[in-house]
């Protein structure tokens, strides 16, 4: 094929493929998921990965809530290699009561680090019934990452972290 060609077809393809994408309907996300930082100091800090999931027929989808705990150095970019534990409550928002009520609970406890992929920490999911819960209704993954240190203060060491949200979904 000649160079005019190619430089003349590349443009159109691209064309074609961004009308396609848009065009064509899309699955619509099964989940949602954050990742934002819960504790900072001077040497540490410390992100959660919350998510949500529900069944929906055609994806693969999960009644689950999950998350990770991900440790880093004060600058929130260099990764710190160290212990850390992340908890997931499962909960659904009961409206006769105005809050949240839980449904599940995951725990697990691992080492910080990196992978090819990026930042690496342990990450548990619980899975919820949703008959168990009730529904319809909102449900949302909280997610708790912390991490034990030294306090150079007292010589002894303190628990540090905190919790994030995953967003809600709503569950038929």
């Amino acid at each position: 094929m000649s160079r005019r060609k190619v430089l003349l077809l590349s443009p159109l393809s691209a064309l074609f493929a961004l009308l396609l994408t848009t065009a064509v309907p899309q699955p619509a996300q099964a989940y949602t998921i954050f990742t934002n930082v819960v504790a900072q100091g001077p040497s540490y800090c410390v992100k959660a990965r919350a998510g949500i999931d529900h069944r929906r027929p055609g994806l693969f989808s999960l009644d689950q809530g999950w998350g990770t705990a991900l440790v880093f150095e004060g600058d929130c970019a260099t990764v710190k290699v160290i212990e850390a534990e992340v908890v997931v409550n499962v909960e659904r928002w009961d409206v006769s009561r105005n809050e949240w009520v839980w449904c599940a609970q995951g725990i697990n406890e691992g080492t910080t680090g990196t992978s090819a992929w990026g930042p690496t920490g342990p990450s548990v999911s619980a899975e919820y019934l949703r008959g168990v819960c009730g529904n319809p209704a909102w449900y949302r993954a909280e997610v708790t990452a912390r991490f034990r240190h030294l306090d150079p203060l007292t010589g002894r060491y303190i628990t540090t972290g905190g919790t994030l949200d995953s967003g809600k979904e709503w569950v038929e």
